[in-house]
């Protein structure tokens, strides 16, 4: 899984928000907080560009797993080197369907996690210092049931590539200097627990399911 370049240090994490659906309509705003020191899934990647979290943030609430825990509506700003944000990643909405909403289809596991994402990468300054793409495909990804270690089956398979085709598919990597929206489809053997992704093999964010 790829992390960032070797000058781009992923050091911190941002958040405010609501829940899935603010009754309020208020605007959400933005306080910054760093990346909790993560444990599984992997070990640290030897990618001199890998992502290197920071230590927690007294005030941030934390999982289990020692991540910073965000709701929809909450953005995750990753960090440069230079302590300017980078990265701005929005879980918009987070909902577990049954079936596919867009084209009835059945999950292979237990359920559909949708999983809708707006996010926006800053261009380097630095042409010959480009870093690595953000993955946001399934692989990034992993689920953890309420009580359990982490899902070792397959989140992106055939049934949940479906229906995310079906509708505004989340492309599969956010690269400097762009902008993206779309909706992930994970297939879940749960309806209950949580969600977390990864840059370079660790852990950095954690969404608890509705």
């Amino acid at each position: 899984m790829a992390g960032l370049a070797g000058s781009m240090l992923l050091l911190s994490s941002c958040a405010t928000g609501t829940s899935t659906a603010d009754p309020t309509g208020d605007t959400p705003t933005h306080t910054r907080t760093p990346v909790a020191t993560p444990t599984a899934p992997s070990t640290a990647s030897e990618d001199p560009g890998a992502s290197i979290p920071a230590h927690e943030t007294p005030g941030r609430a934390t999982s289990e797993r020692g991540l910073p825990l965000y709701a929809p509506g909450e953005t995750v700003e990753l960090e440069g080197a230079d302590g300017e944000p980078v990265i701005s990643l929005t879980v918009t909405s987070l909902s577990v369907q049954d079936t596919c909403p867009v084209d009835g289809g059945k999950p292979s596991s237990g359920a559909f996690a949708l999983v809708e994402v707006e996010a926006t990468f800053e261009q380097a300054s630095d042409a010959d210092a480009q870093p690595r793409p953000l993955v946001l495909s399934p692989d990034a990804w992993s689920y953890y049931p309420v009580d359990g270690p982490r899902y070792d089956g397959e989140l992106g398979t055939t049934a949940a590539d479906s229906c995310q085709q079906a509708g505004n598919a989340l492309p599969a990597e956010l690269k400097p200097g762009s902008t993206v929206r779309g909706t992930l489809v994970l297939d879940i053997p749960e309806r209950t627990g949580a969600l977390t992704l990864a840059d370079a093999d660790t852990d950095i964010a954690e969404w608890p399911l509705p």
